[in-house]
């Protein structure tokens, strides 16, 4: 449905931070309704702010085109994760696969219970919990995202009874029968993508999709222990309540599910923490965090961002003190009135991760995720990026700063060294 991107935008003090951009193919951006179901989720996840929710900053309508402007999470997707493990005949320890669930309860638990600000319950159901929309970053922490499915009271798009959205391998069987959903459904989800990460394999599979909705319409699957004889029984009991087939049968709440994968984890492997995922993930991955992070290094910077950075379709919903809502398109820090986030500034077209090295890995997360720093707290030595002079990269034509003496702007333009965002050199 888009391309997507890695993009900088910046600070007042002219630091540097990624953003993941989706900007909407062409030929969708025609489709009204498609858009208003794009708006929704971006107002659904906008509305999130839970860890282990990736974060949407903006919806935004530029140039006649549209983009959706979200959290950047330096990772892989769970579905890479699961096809690496089919390569490598293993599937995910249980440890790290009662974690991965534990943190997507607890992110369905925020979508679940969330209020509007009138304290009204927003009643949203994900509807489209798998692998690929779930994402496990370098440093441990797992992110759910894409609520493009998501129905909440407050979309506009109404899904007509019968018809089925999602991807059916993963699907409640009331989904799957094109049924009204709550957030149970979500919960047999969860148990598939936990059942997928202990034995490699779906507990759903069949050549063709009418055979695969009528197994998945029945919950009918292999005891995890007959493909893996040494799974904990705690685990694979807590799979096979969240995969029953009456919604009485299952867990009530995602918050029980994540409770009862907690408990199992403590009991396990007290000492666990999301290092012992992340470790993992990087060691699935080494030779790809080398070869991306040498990408990052082929980022494209506009000489002369436009300072139309469009309407952002979401701004009622994110409120004026949204996080994004003090960056700029601009390295020097000048500020496009009602903006959001910038765009302009674009990376390689690959999926939503970043890929660092393990050494600058916590380094790096801090200064991507930090707030936007208040005037009063930008240090003296920044004066230069107050400056009407914009400072741009690789060697761009930089025009002079006319209330500097000429001889104080000659020296400053002619220095050798550039100034970027701060971190590279």
């Amino acid at each position: 449905m888009a391309e997507i991107y890695r993009a900088k935008t910046f600070d007042a003090s002219g630091h540097a931070h990624l953003v993941a951009v989706k900007r909407v193919l062409a030929h969708l951006a025609e489709d009204d309704d498609f858009i208003q179901m794009l708006v929704d989720e971006a107002k659904i996840a906008g509305l999130l702010k839970h860890p282990n929710v990736a974060r949407v900053y903006e919806f935004a309508r530029a140039h006649g085109e549209y983009f959706i402007a979200m959290e950047h999470v330096d990772g892989k997707d769970l579905r890479a994760i699961l096809e690496r493990c089919r390569q490598d005949k293993k599937p995910m320890p249980p440890s790290h696969a009662a974690y991965v669930g534990a943190e997507m309860a607890a992110a369905l638990q925020a979508a679940h219970s969330a209020t509007d600000t009138s304290g009204q319950g927003l009643e949203i159901v994900h509807r489209d919990v798998s692998p690929s929309n779930i994402i496990c970053a370098y440093t441990g922490e797992v992110k759910l995202c894409d609520f493009g499915i998501a129905k909440a009271t407050l979309s506009r798009v109404q899904t007509r009874t019968g018809v089925i959205k999602g991807k059916v391998k993963y699907m409640s069987p009331e989904q799957a029968l094109g049924r009204k959903l709550d957030h149970r459904s979500d919960i047999f989800s969860l148990g598939s993508v936990l059942y997928e990460m202990l034995t490699r394999v779906p507990p759903f599979t069949a050549t063709n999709e009418m055979d695969l909705l009528i197994k998945v319409r029945d919950a009918k699957y292999r005891r995890i222990s007959d493909i893996v004889p040494n799974v904990p029984p705690e685990i694979e009991k807590i799979t096979d309540k969240c995969l029953a087939r009456s919604r009485a049968n299952r867990f009530q709440s995602s918050n029980d599910v994540h409770r009862a994968l907690r408990s199992f984890l403590n009991r396990a492997m007290p000492n666990y923490s999301r290092s012992h995922l992340g470790r993992y993930v990087r060691k699935q991955f080494g030779p790809e965090i080398e070869r991306e992070l040498r990408m990052l290094e082929e980022y494209v910077v506009s000489a002369d961002p436009s300072s139309d950075v469009g309407e952002n379709l979401i701004s009622n919903v994110l409120g004026p003190n949204a996080e994004f809502s003090r960056f700029s398109p601009h390295a020097d820090g000048t500020q496009v009135e009602d903006s959001e986030v910038a765009t302009d500034v674009r990376g390689d077209n690959d999926d939503r991760s970043t890929n660092v090295d393990a050494e600058h890995q916590e380094e790096e997360r801090t200064e991507i995720n930090a707030a936007p720093q208040p005037a009063a707290a930008i240090p003296p030595h920044a004066g230069v990026h107050q400056a009407s002079t914009a400072i741009l990269d690789g060697g761009a034509a930089r025009p002079r700063v006319r209330s500097m003496p000429a001889e104080i702007d000659e020296e400053l333009h002619n220095a050798p060294t550039l100034i970027l965002d701060g971190r590279r050199r």
